[in-house]
């Protein structure tokens, strides 16, 4: 409770003049109204009564414009990695980090922007003190299990994403797994993986390499020239950020066969 009022009056004190005098002639009034229904006459109650549900719902309007402007650091860090603006997101995040105000929601996105920007031992740092924080959530799981991945450590990335999934991560992860399945060698494993997973056409880059994987293990045909045009992009981005790593190695192989694929495709 303490921490709630000291938060509502940081917030209070952030707001612009006109929202603040707004809210204390309101209090005030409500204030008024609770007096006269408590202690007012029989004929003066009804009509306090309606003011004072007027005036709560004054205050609700008064707050909502007091805080209009309000964006949480996470928040704001979540805008920039949206927007793929990753060096703004970490500098808004290593500064919650720095000041020991991070939480395990913010140190999981910040583990993934690490991620994004090639720093994959600051990245697997990050992520596992999240997970030392919520050991059970999903999203630092898959995150660390997405970073292992990609420093070619397949055996750990796969302990990870399993345990996501069993921590209520969404279907689609599956294709992580599968694709982890299939970097480890574990192909017969990879190929059950890969073609029981679900939701990935809503992705055009899980759609292409799953259809790929599945091609190369003996399922389905290749992919198709549209569907590698679309989901091609986002490999080739991996592979070049993570060229150091024997996972991007193997991605810059599997891109100059889609290429092949697409290139057939048109002929």
């Amino acid at each position: 409770m303490g921490r709630l009022s000291a938060y509502v009056i940081r917030r209070f004190h952030a707001w612009d003049a006109p929202s603040r005098f707004a809210l204390l002639t309101a209090l005030g009034l409500l204030l008024v109204t609770l007096l006269m229904i408590a202690f007012g006459s029989q004929n003066l109650r009804q009509p306090a009564l309606m003011g004072f549900i007027g005036l709560i719902i004054v205050i609700q309007v008064i707050f909502m414009w007091g805080n209009r402007g309000m964006v949480t650091p996470f928040t704001q860090a979540q805008r920039y990695y949206l927007a793929e603006n990753f060096e703004s997101a970490r500098q808004v995040l290593e500064n919650l980090n720095v000041n020991g105000k991070a939480d395990a929601q913010s140190l999981t996105l910040l583990g993934n922007i690490y991620r994004q920007l090639g720093m994959l031992d600051e990245s697997e740092e990050v992520l596992t003190k999240a997970l030392d924080l919520r050991p059970l959530d999903h999203f630092p799981l898959y995150g660390i299990g997405r970073t292992l991945l990609v420093k070619g450590q397949y055996h750990q990335a796969v302990d990870k994403i399993k345990l996501a999934l069993d921590a209520g991560a969404p279907p689609i992860i599956q294709f992580d797994l599968g694709e982890a399945l299939y970097r480890l060698g574990k192909l017969d494993q990879a190929r059950l993986v890969l073609t029981a997973a679900t939701d990935i056409s809503q992705e055009p880059h899980r759609a292409l390499m799953s259809q790929y994987l599945l091609y190369r293990l003996g399922v389905g045909q290749p992919p198709a020239s549209d569907l590698v045009a679309l989901g091609l992009p986002y490999w080739h981005d991996n592979a070049i950020r993570f060229q150091e790593t024997p996972y991007g190695q193997m991605l810059a192989d599997d891109i100059q066969q889609l290429q092949a694929f697409m290139e057939e495709n048109k002929c």
